[in-house]
């Protein structure tokens, strides 16, 4: 797996700046050549100590390309397709993605073909970058023409790479997260949308926190381990959010909380209605520093990496 080849060179990178900004092309700005050159040698000659796969090779040098150059000039998540098992149905269909270039982590095809975790203290590599400002903020998936149906409990997962600080191991008390917030909606003609009303409750709410639990109904919270490859899990697992007790994983939503209808444009109480009976059709996924910009979000946080979204029922 990735962490094995990569953890010398991420524990590195956390201890010293506390983010991933090695990850994203606006988050590499504190790279050096000394940095890179040791990083590049540490990678090319640990993974090939270490047996690692091609899918492992694959996603070290997307990191080594993402260091060099940014985005890069090609994007690694082209070498991957979706798999689709009974109750895991991708969201395989990229409907609008301004933010898209074709290259590296501005390849949208990363946000619809499968979910890729790595561990608790790791965000994916498969993802796709929001912007932190104007049309490139907002990702519209689908099923491509299929509804997703709703169902008992959770109806679909939204996967973003955060991930776990502090201490790679039980002893960390899995309350601190590096997180990008986004607002996700739901609806059938692209125009009008159904969300869950999510509220930020930190008891200063001037003070951005990297606290889960204060990040109510927002997608890009909540770590995740599962891997469609590598880790595919049981049904029960996957849409079992509680990563740190043994779940996959991920933002899950549910069309039947009450607190679904309260927000979103468009949002009549016929739609919520009509959503909630009879599904949707694509999703939006927004960066949440552009949605609600008076939560105190810091533009290092507010550009979303979107692995994927999954369902648990679609139409036939």
């Amino acid at each position: 797996m990735l962490r094995f080849c990569l953890e010398p060179a991420t524990s590195q990178l956390k201890d010293s700046f506390q983010t991933r900004s090695y990850f994203m092309e606006d988050k590499v700005r504190m790279k050096n050549s000394f940095f890179l050159y040791f990083l590049s040698v540490s990678l090319l000659i640990g993974c090939d100590n270490k047996g690692g796969s091609g899918g492992d090779s694959a996603s070290a040098f997307a990191l080594l390309q993402l260091l060099q150059n940014g985005t890069g000039t090609y994007s690694f998540c082209r070498n991957y397709s979706p798999a689709e098992s009974n109750s895991v149905f991708v969201a395989n269909q990229v409907i609008l993605a301004p933010a898209h270039t074709g290259n590296g982590f501005r390849d949208s095809y990363c946000a619809a073909n499968g979910i890729r975790g790595i561990d608790k203290f790791n965000g994916s590599l498969d993802v796709f970058t929001l912007d932190t400002s104007g049309p490139g903020a907002t990702l519209i998936l689908g099923w491509s023409g299929k509804k997703v149906l709703p169902v008992s409990g959770i109806d679909f997962i939204a996967y973003e790479n955060p991930f776990f600080i502090g201490a790679q191991n039980n002893t960390n008390p899995f309350n601190q997260v590096f997180l990008e917030p986004m607002v996700v909606e739901v609806g059938n003609d692209r125009s009008n949308w159904c969300g869950w009303n999510p509220v930020y409750t930190n008891g200063n709410p001037n003070s951005f926190s990297e606290d889960p639990s204060v990040w109510s109904r927002f997608g890009g919270i909540t770590p995740f381990v599962y891997n469609q490859e590598t880790n595919p899990m049981t049904v029960a697992s996957i849409y079992n959010t509680d990563v740190v007790h043994g779940g996959g994983g991920g933002d899950g939503f549910d069309l039947a909380d009450a607190n679904f209808g309260a927000s979103g444009s468009g949002c009549s109480g016929s739609l919520k209605t009509d959503l909630q009976t009879n599904g949707f059709t694509y999703i939006k996924l927004t960066s949440a520093i552009v949605l609600m910009p008076s939560l105190p979000i810091p533009v290092g946080n507010g550009s979303p990496d979107i692995d994927g979204v999954i369902a648990k029922s679609i139409s036939p």
